[in-house]
């Protein structure tokens, strides 16, 4: 912009030549007047007269002379108030694209002499006031009307001689323009601003005043030139519209809110925005509640919302009468979210607003489709591809007045949860080679990666608390990923968040990126594998040592999700049921001795028998475990003592036995100095070894 080097005053010089004095001057006034010498007037007298009727010689008087001085002069000053008035520029008057702007000067004759002035209006660039303009101001027609030199109507003495010159008017460019001394012309022209010009643009042209008097004469400063600057103004939209960050898909009414801000930004070109709209294009999958203006709110000023359809979308419409430079109206509003439009992983939907503007006159009623140069002028976009603002570049830029933002919203649909409750077996002693391994199947079936970052997974495992004899191994557990679509599973070992303890994350650091792109990507499934052991050492020496056989346990599985939306815990229990050997004897009595009873008649109560006659025994050995989870009971060895019925009776040789159901192995029976054996029995789960031998009843004890 240029700036106003000289800020002149009006100061009209007249200046008598005849004097030889010179005076500076600070206005649009030539540096020095111009006198003129006229043609002298001389006048002589002559008189005749007679004596006594006599006629005598005619007498001559002498010369008399008027020397006549005619001094020219004239000022051309600008009254547009720019800050000053009355000197020779008009600086920053507001233009707009395609329009005109007024620009006032006056033209006064501050001489002694009428002069004849021609006018120019020029696209010319004058060293008024520095800095080079964007683009020259057009020329145009002037308007005149002649008044005294101190603004009141001519006397009509002045009307009278005016003659031929009219007393108002319009002068094409190049024009002229007669004065009385002491008299001046106030002139008016509108300078046009082309098209194609954009805010903060700046226009610079002249209007010139050239004296006839001075021209003649050959003195110097015959042209007065004042500059006008044009300074093209408009709105300087800034749009930011915040969105709720992210909605949980999940939920039952999925919902955005929003807020639109709009603000005529304060600059050095601003300028009032009048009659202006502004819209928002739902994109699909989103709508007003109601679908009418009353889901709309307009608050900091006034604005009337109305409803209309793009397509299949819904249009939000907000008329503003006005928005003056500084001001902001606010626009809030709440939508649904159709959530089967955004069932992609990381789904999200940017929600962009407009401000529409005109040049001149209302923004009418939007159509579907806006065209430029006939329904807008001025388009603000939160999208930057499509904006027209006609402002300068960097004010949305950076941290430019104009800057936008657009709504961004990200969904949620988090469903990850953990299943799969297992039952397991172990024996009374597991030490580490018969642990149980149960597996607990974490499932994400939602939309959005789990085990990362944004949402991190914690598991704990605990003891149930029912047995002391049996609980969950803290410590590294194994995890198999399986990625969605049957993808090739992937083993890795998760460490506790403490070491030997019983918590453990999933983030992106635990499921490394390299093998868990995505964490546990959408219809992927991680299977926890863990251990539970049982007794209190690794080789019990007494039944305090061990589990109780049939004894149970619980272990809980319990994922906590994290992170944004995250859904509820989950749990699952695991059972553990401890499975080993019982051991059951029996008795029959055999009164004959023949070793030939029937097997329902084995009691485990007390039998009635007399000397001589003989008993038999059988000891059971079962392995409880079961057929589906159990194990097998290798090398057993079941023993009775012969002290045991030594004093009252005495083993019939031969007699003992044994025998294993199917798929078992019978050990082998045998007797030594102390002890009725049967050896190195295999038991599969639910198999049965049988040890029986007969005594006989002393007859003398």
């Amino acid at each position: 912009m240029k700036s106003n080097t000289f800020n002149y005053s009006l100061l009209a010089v007249g200046v008598a030549a005849v004097m030889g004095v010179s005076t500076g001057a600070n206005a649009a006034t030539p540096a020095t007047a111009v006198t003129a010498g006229a043609a002298p007037i001389n006048n002589v007298a002559t008189a005749s007269y007679s004596i006594a009727g006599v006629s005598q010689p005619s007498v001559t008087s002498n010369t008399v002379t008027v020397n006549v001085s005619e001094t020219a002069n004239f000022a051309l000053t600008s009254t547009v108030d720019d800050g000053s008035i009355g000197d020779d520029t008009a600086i920053n008057q507001t233009a707009t694209p395609g329009g005109t702007t007024t620009f006032t000067h006056n033209l006064t004759n501050t001489g002694n002499v009428t002069d004849t002035y021609t006018i120019n209006t020029t696209g010319n660039d004058s060293a008024l006031v520095t800095a080079a303009p964007d683009y020259p101001l057009g020329t145009a027609p002037v308007t005149f009307t002649i008044v005294q030199a101190d603004g009141t109507p001519l006397t009509d003495a002045q009307v009278t001689a005016l003659g031929t010159q009219a007393q108002t008017g319009t002068l094409t460019n190049g024009g002229t323009i007669r004065l009385q001394p002491g008299t001046r012309a106030n002139l008016s022209y509108e300078a046009a601003t082309p098209d194609d010009r954009n805010g903060n643009d700046k226009g610079v042209g002249t209007l010139t005043a050239t004296s006839t008097f001075f021209t003649a004469n050959n003195a110097p400063g015959a042209t007065l030139v004042n500059e006008n600057q044009t300074i093209v103004r408009l709105p300087t939209f800034k749009i930011v519209k915040t969105a709720t960050s992210t909605v949980d898909l999940t939920v039952a009414n999925p919902q955005i809110a929003y807020s639109i801000v709009v603000t005529n930004a304060t600059t050095d070109y601003s300028a009032a925005a009048t009659d202006i709209v502004i819209r928002d294009v739902l994109p699909v999958g989103l709508s007003l509640p109601n679908g009418t203006a009353s889901d709309v709110t307009v608050t900091g000023g006034a604005g009337t919302a109305t409803i209309s359809t793009v397509g299949t979308r819904q249009a939000i419409n907000v008329a503003v009468a006005n928005l003056a430079v500084g001001a902001s109206r606010t626009i809030t509003f709440t939508v649904n979210v159709d959530r089967d439009q955004f069932t992609a992983a990381n789904s999200s939907v940017t929600n962009n607003a407009e401000v529409y503007d005109k040049f001149v006159g209302p923004v009418s009623p939007l159509p579907a489709t806006p065209v430029l140069g006939t329904d807008y002028d001025i388009l603000d976009s939160t999208d930057g591809t499509i904006g027209v603002t006609r402002v300068p570049d960097d004010a949305g830029e950076g941290n430019g007045a104009g800057i936008d933002s657009p709504g961004v919203t990200s969904f949620t649909r988090r469903a990850v949860a953990v299943s799969n409750p297992t039952t397991r077996e172990v024996p009374p002693a597991s030490g580490t080679a018969s642990q149980a391994t149960h597996s607990t199947l974490i499932t994400n079936s939602g939309q959005d990666g789990e085990g990362t970052n944004t949402n991190p997974l914690t598991f704990t495992i605990a003891d149930g608390g029912n047995n002391g004899a049996v609980r969950p191994v803290t410590g590294p557990v194994s995890a198999t990923y399986t990625p969605p679509g049957n993808g090739a599973p992937v083993t890795i070992t998760l460490q506790p968040t403490v070491a030997g303890g019983n918590t453990y994350t999933l983030n992106s650091t635990t499921l490394p990126t390299a093998q868990f792109p995505n964490g546990i990507a959408p219809g992927g499934t991680l299977e926890i594998n863990y251990n539970v052991s049982s007794g209190n050492v690794a080789a019990p020496a007494t039944v305090a040592d061990a589990a109780a056989v049939g004894s149970t346990e619980t272990s809980v599985v319990t994922l906590t999700p994290a992170g944004i939306n995250a859904p509820a815990a989950t749990t699952v229990t695991d059972t553990t049921n401890v499975r080993g050997l019982t051991l059951v004897k029996s008795q029959a009595l055999d009164a004959t001795c023949s070793g030939t009873v029937a097997a329902s008649t084995f009691i485990q109560t007390a039998v009635e028998a007399k000397p001589d006659q003989c008993v038999i025994y059988r000891i059971q050995a079962t392995n409880t475990s079961s057929a589906a989870l159990g194990f097998n009971l290798n090398a057993l060895t079941i023993s009775d003592l012969l002290s045991n019925f030594s004093a009252g009776a005495d083993l019939v040789a031969g007699s003992p036995a044994t025998s294993a159901t199917a798929s078992s192995t019978a050990g082998i029976a045998s007797t030594t100095s102390t002890a009725v054996l049967g050896t190195n029995y295999t038991l599969v789960p639910q198999g049965v070894g049988t040890l029986t031998f007969k005594i006989k009843i002393k007859n003398a004890r």
